[in-house]
């Protein structure tokens, strides 16, 4: 099925409708007829042609322009379009807080009811991989037992929620009363979408749990700094599924408000019908039962929520291990390096001290200030002056060598040096004031 953007929840006029009508004979008002239509153009001249009956039941996957025709012919409010507003395949996180149930009152006790349920579904061959899908209901009650409308959007020809309408309108050949189709349809909705939730929950719980233990064996493995790479993987997935956990406590508390809401109506329609046995009160009973097992995967989902984050600070301390090893050895390194580069800084400047003395004098002498031969032959002669050069060699050597050192330990020397010329100074003030002293007295 082709579908429009804008609108998800619509196929195309011109795509193959899937469209199934069960509503009640004229003549026996509680007897459901069957019509399916793949066609919108047909299912509009139905709705349109056909008085309303007094009960009629619609999964629908149609286009925009039928929905609008069935919204006039009902006069339904602007609470159909809500439902579809942002209806589709794959629930946004952003509108996890839309869906709940919403109540429009008209004359006589007319009810327009509405609500979109969010429910999990499990990926077919996925281990543990599950989707979300989405189901949305809307229903025009009239107390009086004159056009009751249903309408289901994303039922599906092979969904638990169209075998249930299918088994309701076959046992409709009994004879069923309005209020049984209330307790029936309700409760097939929310027992078609709502039994996967603990499952769902139970599994994220078994992928928490998986994170905790690989987070534990992360942690200890790097305070016994033993590097692991599956680290930063077991991560990813901690945040994947913190990603499923914070969006599912919103989602369950928009249902458990449908819930509330449905029960409070179901109570006051039950107060006003006089049948002690009705379904008003038993879609009360069946309305308890899912908000009590909904508020318990509430509460699990908050627990996970807290391990999420114990695991998440674990695994930020098995981080946090891992990187101050690898620092301290790249410091290590570091501080090798450089022991080797000073050592080598030594080795040159040892060198120059010695070649650098050598070169000075062998300039200063290479300069023709100075003749050490005779002039009388070409041949190379080693001078008697030569000890000069030597001597003077020497010499520079020390005078450098003994300048470097003071440099380098200028500290050394200058401080004990000012230390005794404050003593010194401090010493002499002393005795002049002492002498001074003993002149005044003599």
């Amino acid at each position: 099925m082709t579908t429009n953007s804008l609108y998800s929840t619509f196929c195309l006029p011109g795509d193959p409708a899937d469209i199934s009508v069960y509503q009640s004979d004229v003549d026996t008002s509680h007897t459901l007829i069957t019509n399916v239509f793949n066609n919108n153009g047909l299912f509009q001249e139905h709705i349109s042609t056909t008085p309303p009956p007094k009960l009629r039941i619609m999964p629908l996957q149609i286009s925009k322009d039928a929905l609008h025709t069935l919204k006039d012919t009902y006069s339904i409010g602007d609470e159909l379009w809500d439902l579809t507003s942002t209806f589709g395949d794959k629930p946004m996180s952003a509108a996890v807080g839309e869906g709940g149930m919403k109540v429009r009152s008209g004359e006589n006790g007319v009810q327009d009811i509405s609500y979109r349920l969010t429910f999990p579904t499990p990926v077919p061959g996925g281990v543990h991989s599950w989707t979300m899908r989405q189901m949305a209901v809307f229903h025009h009650h009239d107390p009086n037992d004159l056009q009751n409308l249903w309408i289901f959007f994303h039922v599906g020809s092979d969904t638990p929620m169209q075998k249930e309408i299918k088994q309701y309108a076959s046992l409709s050949q009994q004879g069923l009363r309005s209020d049984h189709a209330w307790h029936t349809l309700h409760s097939a909705a929310f027992s078609s979408c709502l039994d996967n939730w603990r499952s769902y929950v139970n599994s994220l719980g078994y992928e928490v749990d998986r994170h905790t233990d690989k987070s534990l064996d992360f942690i200890l493995r790097n305070i016994d700094r033993v590097l692991t790479a599956g680290g930063t993987t077991n991560l990813t997935g901690i945040h994947n599924t913190r990603d499923l956990l914070v969006p599912t406590s919103y989602r369950l508390r928009v249902i458990l408000d449908t819930l509330a809401k449905l029960g409070d109506l179901s109570s006051v329609l039950s107060s006003q019908n006089n049948s002690t046995d009705n379904g008003f009160q038993k879609l009360v009973t069946c309305v308890g039962y899912h908000k009590d097992r909904l508020e318990g995967c509430v509460v699990g989902v908050e627990v996970l929520k807290e391990k999420v984050k114990d695991i998440l600070n674990m695994s930020t301390l098995g981080l946090d291990f891992r990187m101050t090893h690898e620092m301290l050895d790249l410091n290590n390194r570091m501080v090798k390096l450089n022991d080797r580069m000073i050592s080598a800084n030594k080795v040159v400047a040892f060198l120059t001290v010695i070649y650098l003395p050598a070169s000075l004098a062998s300039s200063i002498f290479g300069m023709n200030l100075f003749k050490f031969d005779d002039g009388t032959t070409e041949e190379f002669k080693v001078s008697r002056q030569i000890w000069i050069y030597v001597v003077t060699t020497f010499v520079l050597a020390i005078v450098t060598m003994g300048i470097s050192y003071l440099w380098s330990h200028k500290e050394q020397i200058i401080r004990p040096f000012w230390r005794f010329l404050k003593l010194r100074i401090h010493q002499e003030t002393k005795d002049m004031s002492s002498d001074t002293y003993e002149l005044r007295s003599s």
